[in-house]
């Protein structure tokens, strides 16, 4: 016989307003007046790849409004997945992409489940988790510890054999920590085949808008256009006030934030442009670009027209899990022996169902007048008079609670036994662990076009025994762009060195082909290149130069006043701050820029990658960095025993690790000569001449291996013009330097290339930053493999279908992170 465990995540929301409420001294840090809206949206790492793979999966497969919550579901798979062992633990690890080990994805949880802790006063909000346990079982105490503890989760032992008892307790329950809005988890009993464990998860949330947008006065009923073509009858709540807003091309959609009090809390609504366009919108939405969207939201005087609606919502998440690739835990070979054993014979547990019910209703809620403005004249208008998506985000975490599509609103009722319309993913739609194969490595002309990136690394490091960080794609894109204004002997200088074709059509092409990178919707990575280039008063650009950098390379041109030097420097470098999320604090100085400075070419690049294997925080210990001034350096050295791609390349006498970040475009490769010293290291420079990244990732084979690799935080700034010189761009800093392409009437040189990088590496990914500035003046007066990185060593960040060199360096001495 099978016994079966049941995993229940109750969800409830009502969003409504209210007023009268005392705010406490700790909420009101979000908003000191009640009417500002100046919430910083989360900026820290994202654990929401598996909410919108979920949402992706759930919106293919049923038809109608959909209501879930992510949260809720992610608190009870991973309370199984602290009871599982072996492959059914390493499954649901990988698709909740789990930081890695025990401790840090606990960390993470107790984190998330902190910030829903209300405070006095505060706007409702109760979670709670509860497991309710067959006295046959004998609970291992360990497992109950752990979930308590870390999730705030209790268990209580109950008769099974009793039929109605369990379930009456259990809806009893869920009827009180939701305040009534979810009678009923367990509508039948009989359904309830040999149970010996409930997962219970129930989430209640009463939302009350931030300044009472919506009077109730104000509602009308209006027309809404189903995706079908049918049109409904629906009252519609109206507001007019200052709000979050921002237009997204690529997802053909505006996208608006609606605060809640304290604006802890938010809701998000996707709108697409079309009546029809909302399929679209969710093929091509994501976790990377919706944070960058909400990143560049803007505060604008926008008209809301948004349908009241009310939903509960019942799934069945079985099938939809097993399609993302989370399938032991339902058959026989669930290992959940981490848990419980039963007390009589050998009877395997297993997850028959996990059944989540979910409820939300938006309206107005109160008469109250005087909330907004209806007689001013808005910036922009966001009228939800056709299918829309939406989410409901806690900001100071990232976490969403819910997430939903609404296709008519005086639907009240769904689920998903009703509403299938297919149970299978297009081929190029199939969820995995995020394995590599689905980006090939690049060949061709990407590898010829790379030659440039490791020649440029080898000048800047030779005979150099300090730290370096450099992005040989932030310095090409600068270079790339101050060629299309040279000619001559200055322009052939240029193309040489960075292997350029000489038509600027195929320049074009590549550069479309490297940018390609950052519009890749299916990287996790936040990876951002910013091109500008700063023009002194009275001096004339030419036109062509500035529609050409618009357009082929997403820069622009800012007009600066150069004899303010000191002026000037702050607003380039708090440009430079911007780009880079605070990771490069200046680029120039007083000494780089003077009254005479006639054009400055800044590129900054910003990298937040996670892995997709997280370092476990408790496995990082102080250990031995033997650099070439100590015998022996402490550092927080961490480690990982796992599959990576490995091998020792007798061409470049060194071993290779390949470490991925979770989207399996990007990966890290660290390379460790065999030899020690700085000759070693030296030596390695050279060889990598002759290796190309390509021909290094195909080498790579996939081995258990004991990682062990220092966290570090490195920052240089370099003057790249002597190692530029030594590759032969040499007329470009001479006289006269033959940039006529940009400037008109003015003879002029390149003075400097300055490049500031940075890299974090931590046990949970890499933050990595670089700037580089060409400033123009006037001529004037075991049997286990073991990668053990304890000696300097070569690292790279390299972008997989092109083989590009985002950023690399040498580590000679990992200094703090």
């Amino acid at each position: 016989m099978k016994f079966f465990a049941y995993i229940f995540c109750t969800v409830g929301t009502v969003i409504t307003v209210s007023y009268g409420l005392v705010v406490p001294e700790v909420q009101r840090r979000f908003s000191h007046n009640p009417l500002e809206n100046n919430f910083i949206p989360y900026e820290g790492p994202q654990f929401k790849e598996f909410d919108w793979n979920l949402w992706k999966v759930m919106t293919r497969k049923y038809t109608g409004n959909i209501l879930i919550s992510p949260l809720s579901l992610k608190i009870a798979l991973v309370l199984i997945w602290e009871g599982a062992q072996e492959e059914t633990a390493r499954e649901l690890a990988s698709i909740l992409q789990l930081p890695g080990g025990n401790y840090a994805a606990r960390n993470k949880f107790s984190v998330i489940l902190r910030s829903l802790q209300p405070f006095t006063g505060e706007v409702p909000l109760k979670l709670g988790t509860r497991i309710y346990l067959d006295d046959s079982i004998s609970l291992k105490q360990s497992y109950a510890s752990v979930i308590k503890t870390f999730y705030s989760t209790d268990i209580v032992s109950s008769n099974f054999a009793d039929a109605l008892t369990v379930p009456h307790d259990v809806n009893s329950w869920v009827r009180n920590l939701t305040n009534g809005r979810i009678e009923k988890m367990i509508e039948n009993e009989s359904t309830l085949e040999n149970p010996v464990m409930l997962v219970m998860n129930a989430l209640f949330f009463k939302g009350i808008w931030q300044n009472n947008e919506f009077p109730a006065q104000e509602t009308r009923s209006e027309k809404f256009y189903e995706s079908s073509g049918n049109i409904i009858d629906v009252p519609f709540m109206k507001a007019v006030g200052e709000f979050n807003y921002v237009e997204s091309p690529e997802l053909d959609a505006k996208i608006l934030k609606i605060p809640y009090l304290g604006q802890k809390m938010a809701m998000y609504i996707v709108l697409p442009r079309t009546q029809d366009g909302l399929d679209t919108v969710i093929k091509n939405i994501n976790s990377h670009i919706l944070m960058r969207l909400v990143r560049s939201m803007q505060i604008f005087s926008v008209e809301i027209k948004l349908p009241k609606f009310n939903l509960e919502y019942t799934s069945h998440m079985e099938p939809v899990l097993r399609e993302m690739g989370i399938k032991s835990i339902f058959t026989n070979t669930a290992t959940l022996t981490g848990i419980a054993k039963a007390k009589r014979g050998a009877a395997q547990v297993l997850v028959s169902d996990i059944v989540q019910k979910a409820a939300i209703e938006v309206d107005e809620g109160s008469s109250y007048v005087g909330a907004a403005n209806l007689g001013s004249v808005p910036d922009r208008k966001f009228i939800a008079s056709h299918p829309f998506l939406f989410y409901v985000e806690d900001e100071i975490t990232g976490t969403i609670l819910y997430m939903g599509r609404m296709e008519n609103p005086l639907q009240t009722v769904g689920n998903t036994e009703t509403s299938t319309i297919s149970t299978l993913m297009h081929p190029d739609e199939q969820f995995s662990t995020h394995q590599l194969s689905a980006y090939p490595i690049g060949n061709g002309n990407s590898q010829r076009s790379n030659y440039f990136n490791v020649e440029l690394l080898q000048a800047a490091c030779e005979g150099n025994s300090e730290n370096i960080i450099i992005s040989p794609f932030s310095v090409k894109s600068a270079l790339t762009i101050l060629s299309e204004g040279t000619g001559g002997n200055t322009r052939e200088e240029l193309l040489a060195a960075l292997r350029l074709p000489s038509d600027p059509t195929e320049i074009h092409a590549l550069s479309k082909e490297a940018l390609a990178l950052l519009q890749d919707n299916r990287i996790s990575s936040e990876i951002t290149l910013a091109n500008r280039l700063w023009v002194g008063r009275g001096i004339e650009l030419s036109g062509d130069y500035n529609r050409l950098l618009r357009t082929h390379y997403g820069g622009d041109v800012r007009m600066i006043n150069f004899s303010d030097v000191v002026g000037a420097a702050a607003v380039i470098n708090d440009w430079v701050r911007q780009v880079t999320r605070n990771n490069i604090q200046s680029i120039v100085d007083n000494g780089n820029i003077g009254p005479g400075t006639q054009l400055l070419l800044t590129s900054a690049i910003y990298f937040n990658g996670r892995w997709l294997k997280s370092f476990d925080a408790t496995s990082t210990r102080t250990r031995c960095f033997h650099t070439f001034k100590t015998d022996c350096q402490e550092v927080s050295m961490m480690e990982n025993v796992a599959t990576y791609k490995f091998a020792n390349i007798p061409s470049l006498d060194a071993q290779v690790v390949e470490i991925p970040y979770a989207d399996g475009r990007l990966s890290m490769i660290a390379i460790l000569p065999n030899k020690k010293g700085l000759r070693g290291l030296q030596t390695l420079w050279k060889d990598l001449a002759y290796t190309s990244v390509a021909n290094i990732l195909s080498n790579l084979q996939e081995t258990e291996i004991i990682l062990q690799i220092p966290k570090f935080s490195i920052e240089s700034k370099i003057e790249l013009r002597p190692a530029l010189e030594s590759l032969g761009i040499r007329d470009l800093f001479g006289y006269p330097a033959n940039i006529t392409g940009i400037l008109t009437g003015s003879s002029s040189q390149v003075e400097s290339v300055l490049h500031n990088a940075r890299m974090d590496i931590d046990e949970m990914g890499t933050v990595a930053a670089a700037a580089t500035v060409i400033s123009v003046v006037p001529l004037m007066g075991s049997t286990m493999e073991v990668f053990r990185a304890d000696r300097p060593f070569v690292v790279m960040i390299v972008d997989r279908p092109t083989a590009s060199i985002i950023f690399a360096g040498q580590i000679t001495y990992p200094t703090p992170a």
